[in-house]
């Protein structure tokens, strides 16, 4: 019996074909209830190159390993100046303001890196918020929406929230699946300002939500699941973080995929487990990235805080008594 099991393992990681390269281990389980092998994540890469890469590009990464697959245990590494890198792959070396040592971050500018990367046990791909030519200043300003323990049509309601929060300041905003159980709102920004101004803006953000839907949210970290709120997360938007790519594999239950969404696809009937490694080609040959032109419209991140500040500010006006009409 186990035999058969590991033949049927392999004939799926050969199923399709391996990409061309020095690959190992393709059919090392990865999902061992799903039976998804390391060769299946290294395929699904060199399948959706085109929609991840370009998330991917000018920017330091940060890998999240997991060489066991996703029951095994995994690991994240930002110096890779130990690793005996091929060629191809361009590097990074980023003073780190803890230790005042220089750290080499990995930049997947091609395919034959996200493949590289994959066959590391790369099963997601962390890139930093801002690009290498101005890694001060991210170029989108990013709220995790984590469920702390709530269902996921909160979560929903929570982002649909933020949604009119951005738009009543003038701004416009992105929506996709974290591909576990939250939910990512971003803003494309212009490289004009710096990771604190960005982070402010998001505090601000946060805590206007946090007035319409007080009872579902909180912003305080690490109150989420202790209280059974929604935690918009804006801490995130900070030197050296990083978020979930747009179309990467998760290392969850299921092989699910951070993707992309319509803000008119956000129904309080949508599951994440709807997008996975096998089903989101699907909707990629329907409807092609959904975002692919979306970040040309940058937000001036001034002006959608000065909008926000009035905001914020009338918010917090009591409101006018009314005058008792006198008696005749």
């Amino acid at each position: 019996m186990k035999r058969r099991r590991a033949k049927s393992r392999r004939a799926r990681a050969r199923r399709g074909g391996a990409p061309k390269g020095r690959f190992t281990r393709l059919d090392k389980v990865f999902w061992p209830k799903e039976g998804f092998t390391k060769g299946d994540v290294i395929r699904y890469y060199d399948r959706a190159t085109e929609y991840v890469l370009p998330y991917l590009r000018h920017r330091p990464m940060v890998l999240a390993r997991h060489p066991n697959g996703i029951r095994g245990g995994g690991f994240f590494q930002k110096n890779v100046a130990t690793l005996h890198l091929p060629p191809f792959v361009k590097t990074i070396s980023i003073r780190a303001k803890s230790t005042g040592r220089n750290v080499q971050y990995v930049i997947c500018d091609n395919k034959h890196t996200l493949l590289y990367l994959a066959n590391l046990g790369c099963i997601e791909m962390h890139p930093w918020l801002a690009r290498t030519a101005n890694l001060r200043n991210p170029d989108f300003l990013a709220l995790d929406l984590d469920p702390g323990g709530n269902p996921y049509s909160d979560v929903v309601a929570v982002a649909r929230a933020t949604r009119k929060v951005i738009e009543a300041a003038g701004g416009t905003c992105l929506v996709k699946t974290s591909g576990k159980t939250g939910i990512h709102v971003l803003v494309p920004l212009k490289s004009s300002y710096d990771f604190d101004e960005v982070r402010e803006v998001a505090k601000l953000i946060g805590r206007l939500v946090h007035r319409r839907l007080p009872r579902l949210t909180t912003t305080k970290p690490n109150a989420g699941r202790r209280t059974l709120k929604v935690y918009l997360d804006y801490v995130r938007n900070s030197f050296g973080q990083t978020i979930v790519a747009p179309y990467s594999l998760r290392a969850f239950p299921g092989a699910t995929v951070s993707t992309p969404l319509a803000w008119s696809e956000l129904t309080q009937s949508l599951r994440p487990t709807r997008f996975t490694l096998r089903t989101v080609f699907r909707r990629l040959n329907k409807k092609g990235d959904v975002w692919e032109k979306a970040f040309r419209r940058k937000v001036s991140l001034r002006a959608l805080a000065r909008k926000l500040e009035r905001m914020s500010e009338e918010n917090k006006r009591p409101p006018a008594r009314r005058s008792k009409a006198r008696r005749r």
